[in-house]
Protein backbone atom coordinates (compact mmCIF):
# COMPACT_ATOMS: atom_id res chain seq x y z
CA UNK A 1 0.00 0.00 0.00
CA UNK A 2 1.03 3.80 -1.13
CA UNK A 3 0.31 6.77 1.16
CA UNK A 4 -2.59 7.55 3.05
CA UNK A 5 -4.43 10.75 2.49
CA UNK A 6 -7.50 12.85 4.53
CA UNK A 7 -9.49 15.47 2.89
CA UNK A 8 -11.46 17.50 4.56
CA UNK A 9 -14.57 19.48 3.87
CA UNK A 10 -15.56 20.07 0.31
CA UNK A 11 -18.83 21.30 -0.10
CA UNK A 12 -19.36 20.93 -3.60
CA UNK A 13 -16.65 22.67 -5.10
CA UNK A 14 -15.33 19.44 -7.90
CA UNK A 15 -12.88 22.00 -9.52
CA UNK A 16 -11.08 22.30 -6.12
CA UNK A 17 -11.45 18.18 -5.29
CA UNK A 18 -9.72 17.59 -8.09
CA UNK A 19 -7.08 20.04 -8.16
CA UNK A 20 -6.03 19.01 -4.67
CA UNK A 21 -6.35 16.01 -5.63
CA UNK A 22 -3.45 16.12 -8.54
CA UNK A 23 -1.02 18.40 -6.12
CA UNK A 24 -1.07 15.48 -4.11
CA UNK A 25 -0.43 13.34 -6.80
CA UNK A 26 -2.78 10.64 -5.59
CA UNK A 27 -2.76 6.93 -6.78
CA UNK A 28 -6.02 5.49 -6.65
CA UNK A 29 -4.26 1.87 -7.11
CA UNK A 30 -2.00 2.74 -4.38
CA UNK A 31 -3.45 5.26 -1.81
CA UNK A 32 -5.96 5.32 0.45
CA UNK A 33 -7.94 8.10 0.60
CA UNK A 34 -9.91 8.64 3.93
CA UNK A 35 -12.69 11.83 3.17
CA UNK A 36 -14.14 13.24 6.18
CA UNK A 37 -17.26 14.46 4.57
CA UNK A 38 -19.54 17.23 3.92
CA UNK A 39 -19.06 16.39 0.33
CA UNK A 40 -22.36 18.09 -0.83
CA UNK A 41 -24.06 21.89 -0.29
CA UNK A 42 -22.44 25.06 -1.40
CA UNK A 43 -21.07 25.16 -4.61
CA UNK A 44 -22.71 23.72 -7.63
CA UNK A 45 -21.51 20.76 -8.55
CA UNK A 46 -22.41 18.67 -5.32
CA UNK A 47 -23.95 16.05 -7.65
CA UNK A 48 -21.39 15.98 -10.16
CA UNK A 49 -18.83 15.27 -7.12
CA UNK A 50 -20.63 12.64 -5.84
CA UNK A 51 -20.63 10.82 -9.29
CA UNK A 52 -16.61 11.42 -9.49
CA UNK A 53 -16.54 9.80 -6.00
CA UNK A 54 -18.92 7.14 -7.44
CA UNK A 55 -16.86 6.89 -10.52
CA UNK A 56 -13.47 6.90 -8.69
CA UNK A 57 -14.41 4.13 -6.17
CA UNK A 58 -15.73 2.07 -9.09
CA UNK A 59 -12.13 2.22 -10.84
CA UNK A 60 -9.52 2.26 -7.26
CA UNK A 61 -7.73 -0.62 -6.64
CA UNK A 62 -7.63 1.18 -2.68
CA UNK A 63 -11.32 1.45 -2.41
CA UNK A 64 -12.02 5.07 -0.41
CA UNK A 65 -13.44 5.32 2.62
CA UNK A 66 -16.39 8.04 2.81
CA UNK A 67 -17.20 9.34 6.02
CA UNK A 68 -20.58 10.75 6.60
CA UNK A 69 -21.29 14.25 7.30
CA UNK A 70 -23.89 16.26 8.86
CA UNK A 71 -24.75 17.99 5.32
CA UNK A 72 -24.30 14.43 3.53
CA UNK A 73 -26.86 13.38 6.26
CA UNK A 74 -29.45 15.98 4.92
CA UNK A 75 -28.71 15.37 1.31
CA UNK A 76 -29.38 11.46 1.79
CA UNK A 77 -32.60 12.37 3.94
CA UNK A 78 -34.12 14.25 0.81
CA UNK A 79 -33.10 11.75 -1.34
CA UNK A 80 -34.94 8.81 0.55
CA UNK A 81 -38.15 10.94 0.95
CA UNK A 82 -38.34 13.74 -0.77
CA UNK A 83 -38.91 15.98 1.54
CA UNK A 84 -36.72 19.61 1.89
CA UNK A 85 -35.69 20.24 5.42
CA UNK A 86 -36.03 23.76 5.94
CA UNK A 87 -32.71 24.51 8.00
CA UNK A 88 -30.85 22.71 5.19
CA UNK A 89 -32.37 24.41 2.12
CA UNK A 90 -30.97 27.70 3.44
CA UNK A 91 -27.33 26.64 4.57
CA UNK A 92 -26.18 25.14 1.39
CA UNK A 93 -28.87 22.51 0.13
CA UNK A 94 -30.90 24.76 -2.08
CA UNK A 95 -27.03 24.25 -4.76
CA UNK A 96 -27.01 20.31 -4.02
CA UNK A 97 -30.59 20.34 -5.12
CA UNK A 98 -30.19 22.49 -7.96
CA UNK A 99 -27.12 20.94 -8.94
CA UNK A 100 -29.47 17.10 -9.15
CA UNK A 101 -32.06 18.42 -11.05
CA UNK A 102 -29.80 19.63 -13.34
CA UNK A 103 -27.92 16.74 -13.69
CA UNK A 104 -30.52 13.64 -13.09
CA UNK A 105 -28.70 11.81 -10.75
CA UNK A 106 -31.11 12.32 -7.99
CA UNK A 107 -32.84 9.52 -10.27
CA UNK A 108 -29.89 6.92 -9.75
CA UNK A 109 -29.81 4.24 -7.22
CA UNK A 110 -26.20 4.53 -7.32
CA UNK A 111 -26.63 8.19 -5.68
CA UNK A 112 -28.38 7.18 -3.22
CA UNK A 113 -26.00 3.89 -2.40
CA UNK A 114 -23.61 5.76 -2.61
CA UNK A 115 -24.96 7.88 0.99
CA UNK A 116 -26.31 4.27 2.35
CA UNK A 117 -23.28 3.28 2.50
CA UNK A 118 -21.08 5.93 3.86
CA UNK A 119 -19.31 5.59 7.66
CA UNK A 120 -20.48 6.97 10.63
CA UNK A 121 -16.57 7.32 11.98
CA UNK A 122 -13.49 5.22 10.97
CA UNK A 123 -10.70 3.61 12.90
CA UNK A 124 -7.66 2.18 11.41
CA UNK A 125 -5.01 -0.60 11.94
CA UNK A 126 -3.12 2.31 14.59
CA UNK A 127 -5.89 3.07 16.25
CA UNK A 128 -6.24 6.70 14.37
CA UNK A 129 -9.85 8.22 14.79
CA UNK A 130 -11.52 9.57 11.99
CA UNK A 131 -14.97 11.02 11.94
CA UNK A 132 -16.69 14.42 10.84
CA UNK A 133 -17.77 16.26 14.14
CA UNK A 134 -16.60 14.42 16.88
CA UNK A 135 -17.54 12.21 19.67
CA UNK A 136 -18.45 12.59 23.52
CA UNK A 137 -17.91 9.02 24.88
CA UNK A 138 -15.20 8.64 27.30
CA UNK A 139 -14.55 5.28 25.11
CA UNK A 140 -13.92 6.73 22.19
CA UNK A 141 -15.60 6.17 18.58
CA UNK A 142 -17.99 3.81 18.41
CA UNK A 143 -20.52 4.63 21.58
CA UNK A 144 -22.33 7.55 19.98
CA UNK A 145 -25.56 8.06 18.66
CA UNK A 146 -24.93 8.65 14.32
CA UNK A 147 -25.70 12.51 15.27
CA UNK A 148 -22.93 13.13 17.59
CA UNK A 149 -20.67 12.26 14.86
CA UNK A 150 -22.20 13.89 12.11
CA UNK A 151 -23.00 17.49 14.09
CA UNK A 152 -20.86 17.33 17.37
CA UNK A 153 -18.26 20.53 17.95
CA UNK A 154 -17.51 19.97 21.95
CA UNK A 155 -14.80 17.90 21.09
CA UNK A 156 -12.95 20.46 19.37
CA UNK A 157 -13.85 23.42 21.18
CA UNK A 158 -12.98 21.96 24.11
CA UNK A 159 -9.54 21.31 23.06
CA UNK A 160 -9.58 24.98 22.44
CA UNK A 161 -11.44 26.25 25.63
CA UNK A 162 -14.11 27.69 24.30
CA UNK A 163 -16.59 25.01 24.39
CA UNK A 164 -19.91 26.11 26.78
CA UNK A 165 -19.65 22.29 28.64
CA UNK A 166 -16.11 21.17 27.46
CA UNK A 167 -15.31 17.57 27.52
CA UNK A 168 -13.09 15.55 29.19
CA UNK A 169 -9.85 15.21 27.43
CA UNK A 170 -9.17 11.88 29.14
CA UNK A 171 -11.32 11.02 25.96
CA UNK A 172 -7.84 11.67 23.85
CA UNK A 173 -6.17 8.94 24.85
CA UNK A 174 -8.69 6.54 23.85
CA UNK A 175 -7.08 7.58 20.10
CA UNK A 176 -3.56 7.48 18.94
CA UNK A 177 -4.81 10.64 16.58
CA UNK A 178 -7.83 11.88 15.83
CA UNK A 179 -8.74 13.64 12.24
CA UNK A 180 -11.85 15.39 11.70
CA UNK A 181 -13.46 18.52 9.78
CA UNK A 182 -16.75 20.05 10.72
CA UNK A 183 -15.48 23.41 12.36
CA UNK A 184 -13.88 25.21 10.16
CA UNK A 185 -10.33 26.29 11.26
CA UNK A 186 -11.66 30.21 9.75
CA UNK A 187 -13.25 30.68 13.02
CA UNK A 188 -9.69 30.62 14.26
CA UNK A 189 -8.48 32.87 11.56
CA UNK A 190 -6.13 29.86 10.00
CA UNK A 191 -6.69 28.60 6.21
CA UNK A 192 -4.36 25.47 7.15
CA UNK A 193 -5.46 22.30 9.03
CA UNK A 194 -5.04 22.97 12.84
CA UNK A 195 -3.42 20.52 15.52
CA UNK A 196 -4.55 20.67 18.72
CA UNK A 197 -3.27 17.98 21.16
CA UNK A 198 -3.77 14.83 18.99
CA UNK A 199 -6.79 15.99 16.77
CA UNK A 200 -6.17 17.25 13.89
CA UNK A 201 -9.07 19.96 12.04
CA UNK A 202 -9.10 19.42 8.32
CA UNK A 203 -11.92 21.59 7.66
CA UNK A 204 -9.83 24.44 5.80
CA UNK A 205 -13.23 26.72 4.97
CA UNK A 206 -14.23 25.70 1.65
CA UNK A 207 -17.30 25.99 2.07
CA UNK A 208 -16.72 29.93 2.55
CA UNK A 209 -13.48 31.82 1.47
CA UNK A 210 -10.97 28.68 2.22
CA UNK A 211 -9.48 25.59 0.55
CA UNK A 212 -10.28 22.13 0.82
CA UNK A 213 -7.14 20.42 1.90
CA UNK A 214 -5.31 16.86 1.45
CA UNK A 215 -3.05 15.49 4.09
CA UNK A 216 -0.68 12.75 4.40
CA UNK A 217 -1.42 11.03 7.70
CA UNK A 218 2.39 9.66 8.28
CA UNK A 219 4.52 12.56 7.63
CA UNK A 220 1.51 15.45 8.08
CA UNK A 221 2.44 17.13 4.62
CA UNK A 222 -0.46 18.95 3.51
CA UNK A 223 -1.92 20.06 -0.07
CA UNK A 224 -4.34 22.74 -0.40
CA UNK A 225 -6.63 23.71 -3.35
CA UNK A 226 -6.56 27.31 -4.61
CA UNK A 227 -9.23 29.36 -2.61
CA UNK A 228 -12.71 27.94 -3.78
CA UNK A 229 -14.78 31.50 -4.02
CA UNK A 230 -11.38 31.80 -6.87
CA UNK A 231 -12.61 28.71 -8.88
CA UNK A 232 -16.75 29.46 -8.44
CA UNK A 233 -16.16 33.15 -8.91
CA UNK A 234 -19.91 33.82 -9.79
CA UNK A 235 -21.00 31.55 -6.82
CA UNK A 236 -21.57 32.31 -3.15
CA UNK A 237 -20.62 29.33 -1.90
CA UNK A 238 -21.69 29.04 2.03
CA UNK A 239 -20.65 32.85 2.25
Amino acid sequence: MGRTFVIGDQHGALKAVIQVLERCQYNSDTDLLINLGDIVDGWSESSELVQFYINLAKNSLQKPIFIKGNHDDYCHQWMKSGEVNENWYYKGGKSTIESYKRTGYYKKMSHLNFFNEMSDYYLDSKNRGFVHGGFTSKYGLGRDESSTYYWDRTLWESVNDTAADPIDLEILEKHLEIYMGHTPTLEWGEIIPMNRYNIWNLDTGAAYTGKITVMDINTKEFWQSDNVVELYPYETGRN
